[in-house]
């Protein structure tokens, strides 16, 4: 039977952010991005729900609770959802 070696799996292939300039260890702070010469951003919203539990011996107890994540793309000074800034940039 043979042994399994020990592989060295930091020896493997650098990954992109490697090759170019960036370690994978290192912190690494936002660059602007820009599309068509005009910077661009992600923009992620979070909601909340008002979730109301039905109380027999009194009020009801509402309370806010996190809700889903709307995600927009902030271009040219306006806010797109993803669907609508293709349509309006790949038209």
């Amino acid at each position: 039977m043979i042994e399994n070696e020990k592989k060295d799996f930091a020896a493997g292939l650098p990954l992109p952010l490697e090759r170019a300039g960036r370690g994978a260890a290192e912190p690494t702070t936002a660059e602007q991005s820009f599309f068509r010469g005009e910077p661009i951003t992600w923009l992620i919203v979070p909601t909340t729900k008002t979730v109301v539990t039905a109380n027999v011996f009194g009020d009801s107890e509402a309370s806010e609770r996190p809700g889903r994540k709307n995600n927009f793309i902030l271009y040219g000074g306006k806010q797109y959802k993803r669907e609508d800034f293709y349509q309006m940039a790949f038209r």
